[in-house]
């Protein structure tokens, strides 16, 4: 178990140290495809901001895949009608499945792909307003 941890912190401590923006409409885009309901209620009652922040691959992890953008992918936002500020950070949590050159299950290091399949999502508040 210990090992197996040990393992996990080494793969994903590069993901978390590098950061980079994301677009809506591109690199979020497989996620919003995975959930028409949820993204439909969120942006029924909220306005959130084009871009956001997401973890990124570096080049020294996987340079085929160095500056991927990956989960979380986290956007600003507040809810509609609201005057202001950004009110709430919206998390949209993925899991990772690496592919091999020839489609094949692999990791991090040896990868040509990834897919994501969405989590959970996560609202923090940001700042109160009264």
């Amino acid at each position: 178990m210990k090992r197996a941890l040990a393992i996990l912190l080494v793969l994903f401590a590069p993901l978390t140290q590098a950061g980079g923006s994301f677009s809506v409409d591109i690199e979020f885009a497989p996620i919003k495809v995975q959930i028409p309901e949820l993204w439909q209620s969120i942006t029924t009652a909220f306005v959130l901001e084009s871009s956001g922040g997401a973890s990124m691959i570096g080049n020294t992890v996987n340079e085929r895949l160095g500056h991927r953008r990956v989960g979380p992918y986290c956007l600003a936002g507040k809810p509609k009608g609201q005057k202001g500020q950004n009110t709430f950070l919206f998390c949209f949590n993925t899991e990772y499945q690496w592919f091999g050159e020839k489609g094949q299950k692999s990791t991090l290091e040896e990868a040509f792909d990834v897919k994501e399949r969405f989590l959970s999502l996560e609202i923090t508040p940001l700042k109160y307003v009264p």
